[in-house]
């Protein structure tokens, strides 16, 4: 009867610990980016620390030194590896990554992803705060805007040439803008005209100055814009045109952190940038990840708080929040 008893309250001892430690245990979100330290994810990191501590979660932001496939699914090979409950992943390949996403699923990880919604056939979701056609389209309405504004004549004849600079050839997203902007410029402004393939420079401000600078020495007064699809491109484009004095003849601009900006647009070497606030989708990653985990249910109209209701396209999620830059205080204005 002793044995019996005592064994009965081992076993009670036992179920309590594992009750307390599960309910003080915390979920492990990782979210790996496409390179660390640079402005556009260590504003990202503010999200993803923000989620943290409102949420309860232990989550953080880590990336590659170099914006390169092969370091970035190392690192969610590792992450796999230690067994974390979520990976979000902002990719520099996605397909290179398919691999490692099926494998952290048949574990029972969740796998999400942003800057990817065309390549989700592993993963749980892909998190958008933008509509990237209007976010492509934007680009080219704003060279043709800034064209009219400073009496820019271009013809089918005698077409404007732009160029566009990409984080590398294969981000998704940067490349799908690029090609939106492209069909959209050939379709709806005949007068505009690709000079040479995009570059893959993007993640770089050093990189997409020296390739602007030979843009200019190679087609001279052919080049009239620079589009900076990530967000370190148009910030070595405006630097390459302001130490050319080419402010008033070739027009900058592309996604860029609004701080970033302002120098640029207060000296006219940027003539606009675009963007969504990567503190929203930093909390949003960490957001929907913790709601897969809860075991909720992912559904049209549930509230990201902040973002507002969510829609859903496939194994898409997205809320439509883009900003635009025009002056030094546009950019100024949204604080970050």
């Amino acid at each position: 009867m002793r044995r019996f008893v005592l064994s009965v309250l081992i076993i009670s001892v036992l179920l309590v610990s594992v009750v307390i430690f599960g309910a003080g245990r915390k979920y492990e979100i990782a979210v790996v980016v496409k390179i660390a330290g640079i402005p556009w994810f260590n504003r990202m990191a503010e999200g993803v620390e923000q989620a943290a501590k409102e949420l309860g979660v232990n989550a953080y932001l880590i990336g590659p030194a170099t914006a390169d496939p092969a370091p970035q699914v190392q690192m969610v090979e590792d992450l796999v590896t230690r067994g974390v409950d979520a990976i979000c992943v902002v990719p520099n390949d996605a397909k290179a990554l398919k691999p490692v996403f099926n494998k952290a699923r048949e574990k029972g990880i969740v796998v999400l992803t942003h800057e990817s919604p065309f390549e989700t056939e592993a993963i749980d979701w892909d998190i958008e705060t933008i509509d990237s056609v209007e976010y492509g389209r934007m680009a080219i309405n704003e060279i043709v805007r800034v064209m009219v504004e400073n009496g820019i004549q271009c013809t089918e004849e005698n077409p404007c040439g732009f160029v566009m600079l990409v984080g590398s050839l294969t981000v998704p997203l940067h490349n799908y803008w690029a090609d939106v902007a492209l069909e959209y410029a050939k379709k709806y402004f005949p007068f505009l005209k690709e000079l040479t393939s995009r570059l893959p420079t993007a993640e770089s401000v050093e990189d997409s100055r020296a390739a602007v600078l030979d843009l200019i020495t190679t087609y001279g007064d052919k080049l009239k814009a620079v589009i900076g699809w990530g967000s370190l491109g148009p910030i070595g484009a405006a630097q390459a045109v302001y130490e050319k004095g080419l402010q008033d003849k070739i027009i900058v601009g592309g996604s860029a952190i609004p701080s970033t900006a302002i120098p640029y647009l207060s000296t006219g070497a940027m003539d606009w940038a675009q963007l969504w606030d990567p503190k929203d989708a930093g909390y949003a990653m960490v957001y929907i990840a913790k709601q897969i985990l809860d075991g909720k249910k992912i559904e049209p109209g549930m509230e990201i708080p902040g973002l507002g209701p969510i829609n859903i396209k496939g194994k898409v999620i997205y809320v439509n929040q883009i900003k635009l830059m025009r002056t030094p205080e546009d950019a100024e204005a949204l604080g970050f």
